[in-house]
């Protein structure tokens, strides 16, 4: 578990209110190679560009995954040739192998000539796009997903700042609309595990509270409806939420139903809060380039 002792150098900042859409906005450069890209991105994001900050994080993180995604890729093709001189019947297997080969190909190309970059400088790129108020960037950091599970010894220090910025990030973000943030804050505060644990940080970053678990699984069925893709159905999320009741007292409830209500009240939705980040992971481990879809989404800061 985290601890909360001295944070070092790194120093907890406010956040600033999430990001919206905004028509017109200068569209994310695009180029040959990464760093063409993250040159023009940093200056955009030292002028206060949100989606910059966002995007930057993306290339950057998407880099240092280059070398190992080109080893994944030649391992799926190793395999593949191996299973089909053994005799297995492979279809289309040509047309994988060389899909294969292109991806890895062309990834390694466009991530030349980027500097390394270790675990917490990563971190630090998406903390500082959430702190600019954008939103897929508020809930990534927020909700534990920056930090990497196999370098968490490598960011102590980020780990720290994360505990005492990370649970209001993603309290912003589901007061946003987003019904990911929702879930995750309903599965965090939960006494014991309702549903799959995808973002144990968050969960170690909350104290264990039953009532407010239940306002936020009654928040995100609200939510729900309104979203154009989710990994959970209405009904695998009832069945969470009648799971957490049964292990309630009444009085515990009616506080839960209570503070629904003030989510209800202070919820602000907009268009950006919808969006599946695990989903994006998943294009981005077969994609030769990170694409600009998820950081487009918000631009200024939303008044206060």
């Amino acid at each position: 578990m985290v601890g909360d002792q001295d944070i070092g150098v790194i120093e907890a900042l406010p956040v600033a209110e999430p990001a919206r859409v905004m028509e017109g906005a200068v569209p994310l450069p695009q180029g040959r190679t990464a760093r063409e890209v993250t040159a023009t991105l940093r200056q955009r994001m030292e002028v206060g560009d949100s989606r910059a900050a966002c995007q930057l994080a993306r290339e950057v993180e998407f880099c240092a995954d280059s070398e190992a995604a080109s080893l994944r890729m030649g391992t799926i093709a190793d395999r593949l040739k191996a299973e089909a001189a053994a005799g297995a019947v492979i279809l289309n297997k040509n047309d994988v192998l060389q899909t294969m080969a292109d991806l890895a190909r062309v990834r390694s190309e466009y991530c030349t000539g980027m500097p390394p970059v270790t675990p917490g400088e990563t971190v630090n790129l998406w903390r500082q796009a959430a702190l600019q108020g954008d939103l897929p960037s508020m809930l990534r950091y927020g909700t534990g997903l920056a930090f990497r599970p196999d370098s968490l010894l490598d960011t102590l220090d980020e780990l720290k700042v994360y505990r005492r910025e990370g649970v209001d990030m993603t309290k912003r973000v589901a007061q946003s609309g987003s019904v990911e943030a929702a879930i995750a804050l309903a599965r965090a505060y939960a006494p014991r595990h309702t549903g799959p644990d995808r973002t144990p940080l968050l969960r170690q970053a909350v104290k264990r509270d039953a009532a407010q678990s239940l306002a936020y699984y009654l928040f995100a069925q609200d939510l729900l409806p309104m979203a154009t893709s989710s990994r959970v159905t209405a009904l695998a999320l009832q069945t969470e939420t009648r799971g957490l009741q049964l292990m309630m007292a009444p009085d515990e409830v009616r506080e839960g139903e209570q503070r629904y209500k003030d989510l209800q009240r202070a919820s602000m939705p907009q268009p950006a809060a919808d969006f599946d980040l695990m989903a994006q992971d998943e294009r981005d481990m077969y994609q030769p380039v990170p694409g600009t879809g998820l950081c487009e989404r918000s631009t200024a800061a939303a008044g206060r």
